[in-house]
C-alpha cells in the first residue's frame, strides 16, 4: 500500500505544552536554538516525525506561541494539511489561541483535533469547564466539530488517545498531489561545513529526487539536489505532504532567505501585483485606508506592500468579504487559490485572509467594474477555470488539472473529454491534456521563425532544434515542446534533418547574385582533394565577403559535405570517400601509414589528421603499426 504524506501543525497560545506534547508523540525535543532552551520558549518552527502508520507519513511543526513571534508562527503553519491546537487546562482559551485559530481558519486548515493539554493540573471539575470554554470559542470555526482529548503529557495521560484521534482524521483527508510541478517554499537555509548549502521546508506538491535539476524562485536560480534528508535521514526523494531537507549546489548560502520557493518546472509566476479576496478578521480594531500598508504572509514568505481596494477607500473592521488588489514590495511566487494571511505593520493585527484570484494581475481602474472582474475570475465556468489552468501550465495530467483548476477529476474528465471532441484540446497517451490553441500558436510561431531563419540563412539546410523558441527556457516543457515539433511534422508542416528542424517547403538555395562565385569557389576546394587550402582562401579570390564566406563553410558543413579539418581547413566528403575506396580496395586487410601516404598521394600534415579522423569516425582501429577496418576487427 502507497505511503500518504502528511503535515501536521501544533498551535495554541504560549506555555500551552506545543513542545512537551509533540516530544510526547515524537520523543523529538523541537526546541533546537540556545535561547530557546535557555528561556523555555519556542521561537523558531520546530520539527519532528510521527509514526502512526505504516501507511501514514507525518511530520509534526511545533510553531511558536507569543504573540511576537506570530510571523515565524504563520510560515510554519502554511503548508500543514491538518492542526493539533493546545489549550491548557490551568488557563483555558488566551489571546494567542484566539489568533491562532483564526490564522488557521483563515488559511482553510479544516483537519484537526483539540488537545487540552496539563489535564493533570486541576480538578476534574475546571477540566469540564476549561472543555466547554473550549468548544464555546471554536464555534463557527472548521474546528467546531473537532475532537477534544485531555492530555498531559508527563504522564502519558491520553497520549495514545491523540494518536488514535489523528489517526482517524489522516484517513478521510487526501493526501498532497505528489503529480505533477514541484513546490517547496524555504522556511529554513543554513549552511553545513564540508556540504554546503542546505534548505529545508515542506513539499506542497510534486515529487522530487536527488540529483534533479531544479530552480529557485523569485532568484531565477538553477540548482542541483545534491542530497536529500527527512527528519535527519538520507532518502532518495521527496513528496508532496513531507517535509525535506535539501543539500543544493549552484548558489550560495548568502543569496537565499526564508520564502523563497524551489519548484522543478518554470510554470510558476513571480509577480508583484496580485489580484485576491480578502475575508477580514473578526478580531482586527483598526481601519485601513485606500493604498495603505499591508503585509502579506504568502507560503513562508512575508513581503511588504499596499492594498488597492477598488469599492472604498477604507476598510472599516469587522468581518466582511472585499474583492482588492496586493501591489507588492517584492516578488512573490504564487497561483491560484494560494492561500495567504495578511497583516498590519503598525499597530500590529492580523487583517485577514483569503485566497488569490489571479496571480498575474493587471492595474484596474477604481469602480464597480474592476469588482465585478475580479468577482468573474473568482468565479468562472468550471471550463473557463479548467482552460485558465492550461493556459498557465501548458499541460496537465487530469488530477493536477482538477487541482490546479478548483474542480473534481469528475468535472475535469468531463469537460476535457468535450473538448477534445470539439478539437479545442488533445490528450497524449490519455494523460496529459493541452489545448488545441496552444498547439497551433507554438507551431504558427515555429514556422514564422523558421521562415525568417530561411531567408536570413538559405544556404543552411535548417535551424538546430535547440535554437527553436519553442525548446526557449520557460518557454514550455521540454516534453510537450518534443510533441507539438513531431505532430507539425507528421503533418508535414517541417522537416528535420538530423538535429536540423525545416519548414517542409524549404531547399537550401544561394543567396540572390552569388550562386556562380560560390559555385566556383566549392569547384576550386574540391579539386585540391585532400590538400585544401585555407577555407578562405577560396571564398576570397571569387570576392565572396567574409560573412557569406562562413554561411557557405557552415552549410557545407551542417549539409554533411564538408568535415572540419581545423579552424581553417575543411576536407570534402566527396573527395575523403574517394581516397577511402581506394585504401579499401588496395589494402583490405590494413595499411600502414606509409601505404596510406602513397594511395591518398598527401603530405603528412593531411595524412595524420586525415588518418585519426577515420579513427574517430569508426572506419579503423590502430593495431600496432597498422590500421585495420572496422568490419575486420569487429570480427576478431
Amino acid at each position: 500500500m502507497a505511503k500518504r504524506m502528511y503535515t501536521i501543525g501544533m498551535a495554541g497560545h504560549i506555555d500551552h505544552g506545543k513542545t512537551t506534547l509533540t516530544k510526547a508523540l515524537t520523543d523529538w525535543d523541537t526546541d533546537r536554538l540556545k535561547e530557546e532552551k535557555e528561556r523555555n520558549v519556542s521561537i523558531e518552527p520546530g520539527f519532528a516525525p510521527l509514526q502512526l502508520a505504516e501507511n501514514i507519513d507525518v511530520s509534526i511543526i511545533d510553531v511558536p506561541g507569543h504573540e511576537r513571534f506570530i510571523r515565524q508562527m504563520i510560515a510554519g503553519v502554511a503548508g500543514i494539511d491538518a492542526v493539533i491546537l493546545t489549550v491548557a487546562a490551568d488557563e483555558g482559551v488566551m489571546p494567542q489561541t484566539k489568533e491562532h485559530l483564526e490564522i488557521l481558519s483563515l488559511l482553510n486548515v479544516k483537519g484537526g483535533l483539540i488537545a487540552v493539554t496539563k489535564a493533570d493540573k486541576v480538578e476534574d471539575e475546571l477540566l469540564e469547564l476549561a472543555g466547554e470554554d473550549i468548544r464555546e470559542e471554536v464555534q463557527g470555526t472548521p474546528f467546531e466539530d473537532a475532537a477534544m482529548v485531555e492530555v498531559d503529557s508527563l504522564s502519558g495521560r491520553g497520549i495514545q488517545e491523540v494518536r488514535t484521534a489523528l489517526r482517524s482524521i489522516l484517513q478521510d483527508l487526501p493526501s498532497r498531489n505528489p503529480r505533477g510541478a514541484f513546490r517547496l517554499p524555504i522556511d529554513q537555509v543554513f549552511s553545513v561545513h564540508g556540504q554546503g548549502t542546505i534548505v529545508r521546508g515542506t513539499v506542497y506538491e510534486g515529487t522530487v529526487e536527488e540529483g534533479n535539476t531544479v530552480q529557485v524562485l523569485p532568484l531565477r536560480k538553477t540548482v542541483k539536489i545534491r542530497q536529500l534528508q527527512r527528519h535527519g535521514e538520507k532518502v532518495s526523494k521527496g513528496e508532496a505532504g513531507q517535509r525535506l531537507a535539501m543539500n543544493i549546489s549552484g548558489v550560495d548560502r548568502e543569496e537565499l532567505k526564508r520564502g523563497d520557493v524551489v519548484v522543478s518546472a518554470e510554470h510558476y509566476i513571480t509577480t508583484t501585483r496580485l489580484n485576491i479576496v480578502l475575508y477580514t478578521s473578526e478580531l482586527a480594531v483598526y481601519a485601513l485606508k485606500q493604498r495603505g500598508p499591508v503585509k502579506l504572509h504568502l507560503g513562508t514568505a512575508e513581503v511588504y506592500g499596499k492594498i488597492i481596494f477598488f469599492d472604498r477607500n477604507v476598510l472599516e473592521p469587522g468581518k466582511q468579504e472585499v474583492y482588492c488588489q496586493l501591489l507588492l514590495n517584492e516578488s512573490v511566487v504564487t497561483k491560484r487559490h494560494d492561500r495567504f494571511i495578511l497583516r498590519r505593520p503598525s499597530p500590529m493585527e492580523t487583517i485577514g485572509g483569503g485566497w488569490i484570484i489571479n496571480p498575474n494581475a493587471e492595474r484596474l481602474r477604481f469602480g464597480r467594474q474592476a469588482v465585478e472582474l475580479l468577482q468573474k475570475e473568482l468565479q468562472g465556468t468550471p471550463e473557463e477555470h479548467l482552460k485558465a489552468a492550461l493556459r498557465e501550465y501548458k499541460w496537465l495530467e487530469p488530477e493536477q488539472l482538477a487541482k490546479e483548476a478548483g474542480l473534481l477529476l469528475e468535472e475535469v474528465q468531463e469537460i476535457s473529454a468535450r473538448l477534445i471532441e470539439q478539437g479545442e484540446a488533445k490528450q497524449y497517451d490519455n494523460k496529459k491534456i493541452t489545448l488545441q490553441e496552444l498547439y497551433e500558436q507554438k507551431t504558427a510561431d515555429m514556422m514564422k521563425e523558421l521562415e525568417s531563419f530561411h531567408e536570413a540563412h538559405p544556404l543552411r539546410i535548417g535551424k538546430n532544434k535547440q535554437e527553436l523558441q519553442l525548446f526557449a527556457e520557460g518557454t514550455l516543457p521540454k516534453e510537450l515542446a518534443e510533441r507539438i515539433l513531431d505532430e507539425a511534422e507528421r503533418h508535414h508542416k517541417v522537416a528535420r534533418h538530423k538535429q536540423y528542424v525545416a519548414n517542409s517547403s524549404h531547399i537550401p538555395y544561394y543567396p540572390d547574385g552569388w550562386e556562380k562565385r560560390m559555385t566556383r569557389a566549392e569547384e576550386a576546394w574540391k579539386q585540391d582533394g585532400l590538400s585544401p587550402r585555407p577555407w578562405a582562401e577560396y571564398t576570397e579570390e571569387q570576392g565572396i565577403p567574409e560573412d557569406l564566406s562562413e554561411e557557405l563553410k557552415y552549410s557545407l558543413l551542417q549539409a554533411g559535405e564538408a568535415v572540419s579539418m581545423d579552424d581553417k581547413h575543411i576536407w570534402a566528403v566527396s573527395e575523403m570517400m574517394k581516397t577511402i575506396r581506394a585504401l579499401t580496395a588496395n589494402y583490405p586487410d590494413g595499411f600502414t601509414l606509409q601505404q596510406a601516404k602513397e594511395t591518398a598521394a598527401i603530405s603528412r600534415k593531411y595524412l595524420v589528421p586525415f588518418l585519426e579522423w577515420l579513427d574517430e569516425q569508426k572506419w579503423t582501429k590502430r593495431k600496432q603499426e597498422e590500421r585495420v577496418w572496422r568490419e575486420t576487427y569487429d570480427q576478431d
